[in-house]
């Protein structure tokens, strides 16, 4: 197994030891924990009863009786399930990636300097192992896919099951296995449609959160807007954003300047949030052609679509896990034999959802 972390430092041995190590932003969309539904200690499959909703049962009392003369139907149990992977991260580091960098500075003297453990250069390795679990489970979640041409692709995908936008599309949800299309305002052939993270104007993010949101049936509208989220592309965040900080707009112009000087660090649309999915980015490039998700799939203008809204409830859409914290469940440790530093982790982990009534969503299209 390769090293981790690599050197690309250089040959040079030059100047003195750099005491702090500058780490890249690892952005993920959003806490996988707080827009969700978790179900805990999953090993396997969690089993999901599902009963719909009631009414019209109410009569006019016509005399004794064990029933009315208007007896409607009653409502249909069903079930759903959530499937769990056994999910693993197994990375190795060996001292000797950096035996000839300034970074050997930091390790341990005599008989213990090929222990890397509570080093520098370990700590670094944690954080990007348990930043890239947070990055890889939200990735997982929508983007995840069984396939075997998507396995090929990046065998990653696979370490999770079947993500949402798979189930979604499966169960015809929202548009049959796609979402409805929304015609922006760009005409015909209009690149930004089809390119991932094309900058959009702002007048194409109030047309697809409005469709999204006027679209949505009775019960998803009769949730409680702090219960409900929109995950949308990036894009669509920031032409949502720009549409805010508009300051030529009639009756905006104070509220558009001070939009634009002090931001805000959360985005809502008539009370919902926004959460920006950064992973979508990432996995529509990576899936692009022959294993577009269907979701994202514009029949009706012929398009791969790129830019995306899924208007839901945040207690209809499940994760199942057997940890608090998967990206807390990691091991580090030594072995003398081999002069290696290990590090694991190990959790189980599945997606699912719950009504088809309780989601909508919708893709611009040229």
């Amino acid at each position: 197994m390769a090293n981790v972390a690599l050197d690309g430092i250089g040959a040079g041995y030059l100047g003195t030891y750099a005491s702090k190590i500058l780490l890249e932003p690892m952005f993920h969309s959003d806490d996988i924990m707080s827009n969700y539904t978790i179900y805990p200690a999953v090993k396997m499959r969690q089993n999901i009863t599902m009963a719909p909703s009631l009414s019209s049962i109410t009569a006019v009392h016509t005399g004794c009786g064990t029933t009315n003369t208007c007896d409607p139907a009653g409502f249909t149990v069903t079930q759903k399930y959530i499937t769990v992977e056994n999910v693993s991260v197994k990375q190795v580091q060996c001292w000797v990636e950096f035996k000839d960098q300034v970074i050997v500075e930091s390790y341990r003297n005599g008989v213990n300097m090929p222990d890397l453990t509570g080093t520098q250069l370990a700590e670094v390795i944690i954080d990007r192992v348990r930043n890239g679990i947070q990055s890889d489970m939200v990735r997982n979640m929508w983007a995840g896919d069984t396939a075997a041409a998507v396995i090929a692709l990046d065998c990653t995908y696979d370490s999770m099951g079947d993500g949402l936008w798979k189930t979604l599309s499966a169960g015809a949800a929202i548009n049959g296995t796609q979402m409805n299309e929304v015609t922006g305002t760009l005409g015909a052939a209009a690149t930004e449609y089809v390119t991932v993270g094309a900058t959009l104007p702002a007048a194409d993010a109030i047309l697809i959160l409005e469709s999204v949101y006027n679209t949505a049936s009775a019960a998803l509208q009769a949730v409680p807007a702090s219960e409900k989220r929109m995950f949308v592309n990036p894009n669509i965040y920031n032409a949502w954003y720009s549409a805010l900080t508009q300051v030529a707009s009639a009756g905006s112009v104070d509220y558009g300047h001070s939009e634009a000087q002090a931001g805000k660090s959360r985005l809502y649309f008539r009370g919902v949030e926004l959460v920006p999915m950064y992973e979508w980015d990432t996995a529509l490039t990576t899936l692009a052609g022959a294993t577009f998700p269907a979701l994202f799939t514009a029949a009706g203008a012929a398009i791969d679509a790129t830019a995306g809204c899924i208007y839901t409830a945040k207690s209809n859409l499940f994760i199942g896990t057997d940890v608090t914290r998967p990206e807390n469940e990691l091991k580090i440790f030594y072995d003398e034999v081999s002069e290696n530093m290990y590090i694991r982790a190990g959790f189980t982990m599945g997606f699912q959802y719950g009504w088809n009534s309780l989601v909508n969503g919708a893709v611009l299209v040229d």
